[in-house]
């Protein structure tokens, strides 16, 4: 009985603390923006360059990419843009297309980082 009642306090017990919307800044904790957007059988992001140089070479490192990869991805050249769409093989997004997700991500970092340095 007694700690029945010390769950019910405990539980019972509002010491949540309200946040202002309109001031973010003093959020304890800021979350990390993800770009990928996830459906049943698909993950989506649009990438965008600041050179034609950039964006050319990230189409080539995807294109080796895709070569060793077991991932299904599709990608689409646009101006300066670049969309890629990892597409499920099972029934749902799996360890494959996370993978895929992260290691694509690093690609972009790294071709970024490197046409920084020489331009």
């Amino acid at each position: 009985m007694m700690l029945q009642n010390l769950m019910e306090n405990y539980l019972n017990n509002k010491t949540s603390t309200v946040y202002p919307v309109s001031d973010k800044s003093s959020l304890p904790v800021k979350p990390k923006k993800n770009k990928w957007i996830i459906e049943s059988k698909k993950l989506k992001k649009v990438f965008e360059f600041e050179s034609s140089k950039q964006k050319e070479s990230f189409v080539l490192e995807i294109l080796k990419y895709t070569r060793e990869s077991d991932a299904e991805i599709e990608f689409r050249v646009r101006n300066k843009k670049i969309a890629i769409i990892l597409h499920a093989l099972s029934p749902e997004v799996s360890e494959i297309e996370f993978e895929a997700k992260s290691d694509i991500d690093k690609i972009r970092k790294d071709v970024v980082y490197y046409f920084a340095k020489k331009e």
